[in-house]
């Protein structure tokens, strides 16, 4: 059915960016798509094949060839990562309900895996968040901490009306676990000096500072992944 639809959608004359938009997939698949369909009916008209066979050959289902193909190894520590992913999920839908706009797709959740130097194809972290997301019983370990302990600090994503304008902007939020405190303010990117700025901000409002404080895997803080365990820090990071 999706073949299909990328088939008859093209024959509309639609670019492959409106096809992929509409269908759901990606530009490659849908190239690769027409590409065999315009090669195959060429193929088939000129053995004057009838229309039956035209169109079985047609929507056929893809054939892979798997042999020589290097699996990828998933580990215990990316099941670690994805299980604290869908956690992160599960506490945006208790705050902002099941119907919100901010949820990760496979393909951002993938994405960001490849960015943090794990190697894994969309293929396999399909497979393994649905399994994820299909187990009965999850159970999560709450850390404990005392006040002043740790703070937790990320970047959130929300679209705001603002003056009647519609606008998406960046939430720089500062977390204490232990004190259940959040701190937050709002800009228009996400940069290095957002993100310098954001904790000048904070620390003339707490007036000291917390004994620890954990970032997520933002570029802000690693300037680049050596292997899946080392990082290297930003140096403007480690400066302040």
């Amino acid at each position: 059915m999706e073949k299909a639809k990328v088939i008859a959608l093209k024959q509309e004359k639609l670019s492959n960016r409106e096809v992929a938009r509409r269908v759901g997939i990606n530009r490659e698949t849908v190239a690769k798509y027409w590409n065999e369909y315009q090669q195959k009916s060429q193929e088939l008209i000129r053995a004057n094949s009838d229309t039956r066979t035209v169109q079985e050959e047609l929507l056929a289902k893809p054939a892979y060839n798997a042999r020589g193909r290097k699996p990828l190894k998933y580990t215990a520590e990316e099941e670690t990562r994805l299980i604290e992913i869908l956690e992160t999920e599960k506490q945006k839908d208790r705050v902002l309900g099941t119907g919100h706009k901010q949820k990760m797709t496979n393909k951002q959740i993938r994405e960001l895996l490849v960015y943090e130097g794990h190697e894994l194809s969309q293929a396999t972290i399909n497979i393994k968040l649905s399994k994820l997301r299909n187990r009965q019983k999850q159970v999560f370990i709450r850390q404990q901490y005392e006040l002043g302990d740790r703070l937790e600090y990320d970047f959130g994503e929300v679209r705001l009306i603002i003056g009647g304008v519609i606008g998406t902007y960046h939430m720089a939020v500062f977390v204490s676990p232990a004190g259940k405190f959040r701190w937050c303010k709002l800009y228009t990117n996400q940069k290095k000096p957002v993100f310098m700025d954001s904790h000048v901000k904070f620390f003339e409002f707490m007036q000291g500072c917390y004994r620890e404080i954990v970032y997520d895997n933002m570029r802000n803080v690693v300037t680049k992944f050596i292997g899946k365990n080392e990082k290297e820090l930003n140096d403007d990071l480690v400066k302040m």
